[in-house]
């Protein structure tokens, strides 16, 4: 079910732009930084990669907060470069995080209520926006999204770890099937909240140290990740009509085991290995950063690809990005194969021993493919498989 990519768009740490994030990914550096905005000694975890912009003012920000804004942003940006402009056939698929509360409005509307509910209005009530509980939607940036791009064809929203991945995979399924012509993928997740931050932190999957100590996946003393937060969006096609519009081809699955946590290794291999082809010599790993799950990692999907096949973690750059982040990977991979260039795990001294050769600075390549993994609680996984047409100064 391998599709087209015509237009792409996003809001990460490394950058607004795609160029601005690919050079600085390729550059090898790290968005990971202490949070600003709130006491840092509250969360046992003391270093995100937060996106570190606002989105533009728009009248869609009485039903969007922040993410969703910026979701509006990045599809309209995307459909702009694929020349969509809307129409029956044209569909969106959002993959979206979780539901989220609105602490910042909520705690003042709350916090001086009483026990038995007297003067609730007076207390605190009338302070909430109008529209708070319409905020809560998880599908209103696909709502407001499909009117601004006139986006009226078949489309679905995901939630979850893995919303990015399933979002992609119904896409690709919606062209195969002829169910629309045009499909846009929209996805947006931050793990920046402060009940997110509370979880990571006592399930020690999130990184403790200080920038200073800070270890890369795959690094012999990795000892968990940073969480991130970004928004993107890709336009897909079927092959024979975007031609020489295409940026790229994907092809995306995903999948789950029930795991309380992350998902298994094995769980890991079973999805990835319907994507793998003998082109495949760059795995962008899960990124988890624990010694034990990145061996495990290294070591199945090691028994898929071809002898000599390489490594790298886009999370070590910008942290990790939940649902949103297949649709990231799609857009990094892609555009460092264009360039002919492999991006390297950000911040790798000394890679732990084991399969795949880890990239430690950036490097040149012929290659045209690779595969992208990415996982999250409980047990889901997404994976993707990026293809470019061309390689070096003739696809930039």
């Amino acid at each position: 079910m391998k599709a087209a990519v015509t237009g792409w768009a996003w809001r990460t740490p490394l950058g607004v732009t795609v160029e601005q994030g690919v050079t600085r990914l390729l550059a090898g550096e790290r968005a990971a930084r202490p949070p600003e905005g709130f006491a840092a000694d509250a969360y046992a975890c003391r270093l995100v990669a937060p996106l570190g912009v606002q989105p533009t003012r728009s009248r869609e920000g009485r039903f969007l907060r922040r993410m969703g804004r910026f979701a509006l942003e990045v599809a309209r940006e995307a459909a702009e470069q694929a020349g969509v402009s809307g129409g029956d056939r044209v569909g969106l698929f959002a993959g979206f995080g979780g539901l989220r509360a609105h602490w910042e409005e909520m705690m003042p509307a709350l916090e001086k209520q009483a026990p038995d509910g007297r003067e609730s209005w007076e207390r605190g009530l009338k302070g909430l926006h109008p529209f708070w509980m319409l905020q809560h939607l998880s599908n209103n940036a696909h709502a407001l999204v499909s009117v601004a791009l006139k986006a009226r064809g078949e489309g679905m929203t995901f939630g979850g770890a893995n919303a990015g991945a399933q979002a992609l995979a119904s896409a690709q399924r919606a062209l195969a099937a002829g169910a629309v012509d045009v499909a846009i993928v929209l996805a947006e997740d931050t793990l920046l909240e402060p009940e997110v931050l509370v979880e990571l932190g006592a399930s020690g999957v999130a990184n403790r140290a200080g920038l200073e100590a800070l270890e890369a996946p795959y690094s012999a003393r990795a000892a968990g990740f940073v969480p991130g937060e970004a928004v993107a969006a890709v336009v897909l096609e079927p092959l024979e009509r975007a031609g020489p519009r295409t940026l790229a081809w994907a092809e995306a699955a995903d999948g789950a085991d029930g795991s309380r946590g992350a998902p298994r290794p094995e769980t890991l291999a079973r999805v990835a290995a319907g994507l793998v082809t003998p082109g495949v010599h760059l795995i962008d790993g899960a990124g988890r950063a624990d010694v034990t799950f990145d061996a495990a990692e290294r070591e199945v999907l090691a028994k898929l690809v071809p002898e000599g096949a390489c490594l790298t973690s886009t999370a070590s750059s910008m942290g990790q990005l939940g649902a949103s982040a297949p649709v990231v990977q799609l857009i990094a991979l892609a555009s460092c194969l264009r360039r002919g260039v492999l991006p390297p795990v950000a911040g790798l001294h000394e890679p732990a021993p084991g399969p795949l050769r880890c990239i430690v600075k950036s490097e040149e390549t012929v290659g045209r493919q690779a595969l992208a993994l990415s996982a999250g609680a409980p047990g889901l996984v997404g994976a993707l498989r990026v293809e470019v047409v061309f390689v070096g100064t003739r696809n930039k």
